[in-house]
């Protein structure tokens, strides 16, 4: 298994050798100068991805506590067993991504898509979810205390 592990954005600015940014609210919102050369390396550095093209990304395992990963395309991404506990991924689009094992406590999961995910043994404690789109969505053996994932979610 890949590990992966979250740089704080000063370390990654000094490790890029201080490629220009584009600077909105303290967090990096997109980079004129990709230092990582990809959007999966940008948010393993960053873990900030806003918007991001991650379709089938493989993040397994990956830390990303508190990542911005909002309407990120993480459509068949491969995010089994990662830590995204506190990510903002309001309006991202899991549409079949691997989530097996994941955590997502804390995690904002507003106008998320999560069609044909597997959730499969995550943990989605008190994840924030209205208007999340669930259909086909597997959740068997998955922590969903608090969240209101099924029975709050959207039904498009």
């Amino acid at each position: 298994m890949t590990q992966f592990s979250f740089v704080p954005m000063a370390a990654a600015v000094l490790l890029s050798g201080l490629a220009p940014l584009a600077l909105r609210a303290g967090t990096v919102e997109s980079l004129r100068v990709e230092p990582y050369g990809s959007p999966h390396e940008r948010l393993i550095q960053s873990g900030a991805c806003v918007g991001c093209d991650l379709r089938g990304a493989p993040l397994e395992g990956a830390h990303l506590i508190g990542a911005d990963l909002r309407n990120a395309d993480l459509r068949g991404a491969v995010l089994r067993e990662a830590n995204l506990e506190g990510a903002d991924l309001s309006g991202a689009r899991l549409d079949g991504a691997d989530l097996q094992g994941a955590s997502l406590s804390n995690a904002d999961l507003s106008g998320t898509d999560l069609r044909r995910a597997d959730l499969r043994g995550a943990v989605v404690i008190n994840a924030y979810a209205p208007d999340v789109r669930t259909e086909g969505m597997r959740f068997a053996g998955a922590d969903l205390t608090g969240s209101h994932l099924i029975y709050g979610g959207g039904t498009d």
